[in-house]
């Protein structure tokens, strides 16, 4: 099935809220509806991904908001008249609709999980715990480079505050993961739901002794002391996995719009992209390539949190792809070609005996 999303012509000043135009959708999902400010083919998998979101954040924290209100999602060239500072946003009230740019259209799983939960009987929850939720379920959360350290500041001084710090998103995702870990889901709801948007910290405190038994300063040591695992984006990396059953793995992959597996990437009219999850057995270099009736790119990404070493790197002088660690990698499929329909994928074990990258 086939969209042509458009722009209807009704930013007005009747339909805005101040400098929020509210907007159109123009394709109807199953829980999810999509706009966007361009013509754009919207292919089958869009819909179809983003409503899967939906289901998966639901279903991960056990809550759910009433399934015939349908979530808007716009993608649109220049976010700010509704995001104002940042580059994408969730806004409740009157818009109640995500709003994200066609540059960094993977902000949508961010965003969504922030528009699930406000929408649940959860409803807007304390800033910090509200960018944990929506970091740890639609974001990749991974250690930091060197030149970019995580935030190291007390639980105490991230609670009950008005805004938080992107640099302490990480930081909260760790957060949401360990009361997971240690407390349980039920606990995190509880938690989350007790806590209101704009709760000074003394509310927050009691919402802490009434889930955990412990303040706020003892439950932020044992987070301290806490091993909290990490993970790449769950939107992207979930799914059947292919597991490796010979010395090459061949796939042939569509690539047309119409097909149930391809998703927009709206960083063009065109541009798309197919992806599947590949079980590779052991690390070492390997020939990926790419054969299309059109214009089209392969990129190989761990489902895990790699370093330099453990991680996909491509000598494109070769067409070899160094893989560091046995695991399940993202095969991705990336096109603007609007003429291409198929592509085969050959990956074989390289003879070569190489050292891996420094």
């Amino acid at each position: 099935m086939r969209w042509v999303l458009t722009w209807a012509a009704l930013l007005t000043a009747g339909l805005s809220l101040g400098c929020q135009p509210r907007l159109p959708v123009d394709a109807v999902g199953v829980r999810v509806a999509v706009g966007t400010d361009t013509p754009v083919e919207l292919c089958a998998g869009t819909l179809a991904a983003f409503d899967d979101h939906v289901g998966f954040v639901e279903e991960e924290l056990g809550i759910t908001r009433p399934p015939h209100e349908m979530l808007d999602v716009f993608v649109v060239e220049d976010t700010t008249a509704w995001c104002d500072e940042v580059e994408a946003c969730y806004i409740g009230g009157w818009v109640d609709a995500t709003f994200v740019p066609k540059s960094a259209a993977d902000s949508v799983w961010h965003e969504l999980v922030h528009q699930v939960v406000a929408g649940s009987d959860i409803g807007m929850t304390d800033r910090f715990l509200s960018e944990g939720l929506a970091s740890a379920l639609g974001d990749d959360w991974c250690p930091p480079t060197p030149e970019a350290q995580w935030s190291t500041t007390p639980l105490p001084e991230l609670l009950g505050r008005p805004d938080v710090a992107f640099e302490d998103y990480p930081r909260a995702a760790a957060f949401i993961d360990f009361v997971r870990d240690r407390y349980g889901t039920d606990a995190l709801v509880e938690l989350v739901r007790c806590v209101h948007r704009g709760d000074a910290l003394p509310a927050v405190q009691r919402c802490f002794e009434r889930v955990f038994e412990r303040s706020v300063e003892q439950v932020g040591r044992e987070f301290e002391l806490a091993a909290t695992p990490h993970h790449p984006n769950a939107a992207l990396c979930r799914g059947p996995v292919e597991r490796w059953s010979s010395d090459t793995w061949t796939r042939e992959v569509r690539l047309a719009c119409d097909d149930p597996e391809v998703v927009n990437t709206f960083t063009a009219a065109q541009s798309r992209e197919r992806s599947l999850l590949l079980e590779i057995p052991e690390p070492g270099w390997y020939a990926l390539s790419l054969r299309s009736d059109g214009d089209a790119r392969v990129d190989l990404e761990p489902c895990f949190c790699a370093t330099a070493a453990t991680g996909v790197q491509a000598d494109h002088t070769s067409g070899s792809v160094w893989v560091g660690q046995a695991g399940t990698h993202r095969v991705v499929v990336t096109t603007d070609d609007g003429s291409a329909s198929r592509a085969d994928l050959v990956m074989t074990r390289s003879e070569r005996k190489l050292s891996p990258p420094v």
